[in-house]
This record gives C-alpha cells, structure tokens and sequence, in this order.
C-alpha cells in the first residue's frame, strides 16, 4: 500500500511473519536497538511459537525503499510503534485502519504514536492510559544487601508464578491474554526473592534481541506482593536479573509506569537513566 504525503510517498507493507518482521527490520532495529527492542523481543518471541489471537506485522519504506518504521499488532493488545518520521506514521495509521478490526490503541513514542491512532480513527477520542518511561542502565550500582536469596523459577513454581503474573497485571492495569502460557514461555527468564524459603518478589525478562550494533535485553516484569513492598525486595531480585545479563549483553533496559515514584527510584538507585517517553493510547470511537 503506498501513500503519497507532503511530496513524499511511503509504503506500508505487511509482511508475512515475525521472521519476515525481524529480517525486514534489521537495518531499522539496528541503528536505534533500545526504541526498538520490545518489537524486536515480541517478534523473537512469536517465531520461538509464542502465539496470538491475531498477528500483524507491519514495515514502512520511504521513496528510497528504506524502512523508516515497524509496527506489531499482537491482538488483543494494541498496535505497538517504533520511531518513525510522522509521514511514515500517518501512512501506517491510515494503512492499519483499513484493516477488518479496528485499532482500539497504539502504543509508541510520544511524539508518534497520536498521529498513528488519529490516521487510523479519525474522528475517533484518544486518551491517555499510561504515559511510560524508558529507562536504560548506565553504571550499575549494586544494592545494599538484604535478608533472603534468588533461585530461578522452574516448572514446580508454574501455579505460584501464574498467580504472582495475575496479581501484576491487574495491578497495572495490563490486558491478561494467557499469563499461564507467558509464564511457560518466560522458564530460564525468571527468578524469585527468597526469604527462609518463601517467594517475596519475582523478576525476569523479555527475550534477548540481537543486532549488529547491540545486543539488548529488556527487563520486566517485576512484582513484589503488597505484604513484602518497600523491604528491597524488588531491587534485591531486579539486581539478580541485571547481573545475570550484563555478562551476556550491550545494553539493559526497562519500561516504568512514568507516575510511579517508587519503581522509578527504585530502578534509578541501580543506575537506570530516563532516556525517552513512551505514551499508551486508547482509541475509542465517537
């Protein structure tokens, strides 16, 4: 599909698959591997056979045939933008609107994602649901020792995890696809904080994403049941993660809700830096 805007013409394409997407993306991904990431780790995810109710996987190339932005639509979640130029962003919201379902959220940078959604709704009420940070590790900082230690999450703890990924999701709010498969996929990801035996928080996260100018891994989620917040905990278990990456790769990043003072301190104390905001969209029809 081409659109021509403001004497330029771009072309959205909807490509096969998440292996198509990742291929297609490379170029893309490569040169901006932290904004990218979460389209890149949702892709790897899906071609290791992470499924969805319905997949979309979109690419936008200028006159020059040069990808300049992506999407992913893993329904029922909403449509997931990369950075693009806002040409780029208006063709994808228009091309993703003539589509047989309708596109009830974007979620992207600030700055993208609301021409997205009013391309492809026009007329329609968009609202914020979250505004998120994107916070990126510069100098670790390990945290100050506290009572317990971390074990990983195996096969025994699929009913407990599941809970804890249940209590997380409506908690912030997140729509729950099939947390009891997300914990499967998320096995050799995930790690408990122990203390004389019992979980009290729970880490992990997404699935590692290669390029050829970073290696990148995404952190989350993370969740402390209300009974052991504000013990260190949560930063005792993000710690384990971290330190179970920084071996493996270039760069650790992480999502925060930007209107929550506690997580964000927490993770700022370990040495993440706020680096770009993200905004969450809800679409809704007038």
């Amino acid at each position: 599909m081409r659109i021509s805007t403001r004497g330029c013409t771009m072309q959205v394409r909807r490509v096969a698959g998440p292996a198509e997407f990742l291929a297609a993306t490379l170029a893309l991904r490569s040169a901006d591997p932290l904004a990218t990431n979460i389209h890149g780790s949702i892709a790897t995810g899906a071609a290791a056979g992470r499924s969805y109710e319905r997949a979309f996987w979109f690419v936008v190339e200028d006159d020059a045939a040069q990808v300049v932005g992506a999407a992913v639509w893993t329904l029922p979640h909403k449509l997931l933008v990369t950075p693009m130029p806002l040409d780029a962003a208006r063709a994808l919201g228009e091309a993703a609107g003539r589509l047989d379902v309708a596109v009830h959220g974007v979620i992207g940078p600030a700055a993208v994602a609301p021409v997205v959604a009013e391309a492809a709704a026009p007329g329609a009420a968009l609202s914020t649901y979250m505004g998120e940070r994107l916070l990126v590790l510069g100098d670790y900082v390990a945290p100050r020792p506290v009572p317990g230690t971390p074990r990983a999450v195996t096969s025994a703890d699929l009913d407990e995890a599941e809970r804890w990924l249940d209590a997380f999701t409506a908690e912030a709010g997140v729509l729950v696809v099939n947390n009891r498969a997300a914990v499967e996929h998320s096995l050799g990801r995930l790690w408990f904080w122990e203390l004389n035996g019992v979980p009290v928080s729970m880490a992990g996260h997404a699935p590692v994403v290669e390029t050829p100018s970073a290696v990148v891994a995404r952190v989350g989620p993370v969740y402390t049941p209300p009974a052991y917040r504000r013990r260190g905990h949560a930063g005792a278990v993000t710690a384990t993660v971290v330190e179970h990456l920084l071996p493996q790769v270039d760069r650790v990043m992480l999502y925060t809700d930007a209107a929550n003072p506690t997580s964000n301190a927490i993770y700022e104390r370990l040495g993440f830096r706020h680096v770009a905001d993200v905004v969450d969209l809800d679409v809704v029809p007038r």
